[in-house]
């Protein structure tokens, strides 16, 4: 028995278009130069979070005057305690207290 070639099949093409979202240039030290908002659209924020957006949050609390928040990147309880108070002051709703969420997000931002 001769046994016949099995047609190759075409692998799918690769995706195309940017694969990851833009950074920010840093400092030979390492950090992100500057504050920044954490990015539109991003993931809710909560206690117990960390990282950059975490970061960039605390910059802003405490550009708004909320000085008790600690730039350290963990959502600990003074950040929770600076977005409740954010929530509250703006009459913010839609977001569990204290959590940054979508609606904080928009109100903020």
């Amino acid at each position: 028995m001769s046994q016949m070639p099995v047609p190759a099949c075409p692998s799918p093409a690769p995706p195309t278009g940017p694969t990851a979202p833009p950074v920010r240039p840093r400092h030979r030290s390492g950090r992100a130069t500057g504050p920044a908002a954490p990015p539109a659209g991003a993931g809710t924020l909560r206690p117990g979070d960390g990282g950059a957006e975490v970061r960039a949050l605390q910059e802003r609390l405490q550009g708004q005057g909320f000085t008790y928040v600690s730039v350290t990147g963990l959502y600990d309880d003074r950040t929770r305690r600076g977005a409740a108070r954010l929530q509250s002051d703006r009459g913010i709703t839609g977001d569990p207290e204290g959590v940054y969420g979508p609606a904080t997000r928009a109100a903020f931002g």
